[in-house]
C-alpha cells in the first residue's frame, strides 16, 4: 500500500471528510487530495510526522511503500539482489527523512542519485541482453 492509499483509507475508515482531514494535518484539500492520487508527497518531514500523530502510527510507516517492489525484486533477481535494494532504500531514506544535511547537499545528492541510475540505464541499453523479437 503506497503513502497515498494508507492516508485514504485511514481517512475514510475513520469518516472523515477531505476538508476535515486536511485542516487535522494542516494542509489544504488540494494538497490532501494529490496525496491520495499519489502525485504529490509531503516535502517535509513535519508533515509527514503530523499525518502520523493523526493516524496514530508511526512516520516510518507512512514513508515505507517497498514491500510490494521488493517481492518483485525477489522474484525477478533472487534475495541477494533484495538486500542490495532493501540496504540502498534504508540508507538513502533517512538520509533524506531524518538526516541532518542541510538543504542543498540533499538536492545534491539527490542530483547524484540521479546521474548514476542514467548512467547505469545507458550503459546496461548498451550492453544489455537483446530483447527476442
Amino acid at each position: 500500500m503506497n503513502f497515498g492509499e494508507k492516508v485514504r483509507s485511514f481517512r475514510t475508515e475513520n469518516d472523515y471528510t477531505q476538508d476535515e482531514f486536511a485542516k487535522l494535518i494542516g494542509v489544504s484539500k488540494r494538497t490532501l487530495l494529490l496525496y491520495e492520487q499519489g502525485k504529490r508527497y509531503p516535502k517535509q518531514k513535519e508533515v509527514y510526522e503530523k499525518i502520523a500523530e493523526v493516524m496514530g502510527c508511526d512516520y516510518n510507516f507512512l514513508m515505507t511503500e517497498e514491500d510490494e517492489f521488493l517481492e518483485e525484486v525477489s522474484n525477478r533477481y533472487g534475495t541477494t539482489e533484495v538486500a542490495k535494494v532493501r540496504a540502498l532504500a534504508e540508507g538513502v531514506s533517512s538520509m533524506f527523512a531524518g538526516g541532518t544535511l542541510p538543504e542543498e547537499d540533499m538536492e545534491e545528492a539527490f542530483q547524484a542519485i540521479t546521474r548514476a541510475y542514467w548512467k547505469a540505464k545507458d550503459i546496461n541499453k548498451k550492453y544489455g541482453k537483446k530483447k527476442d523479437k
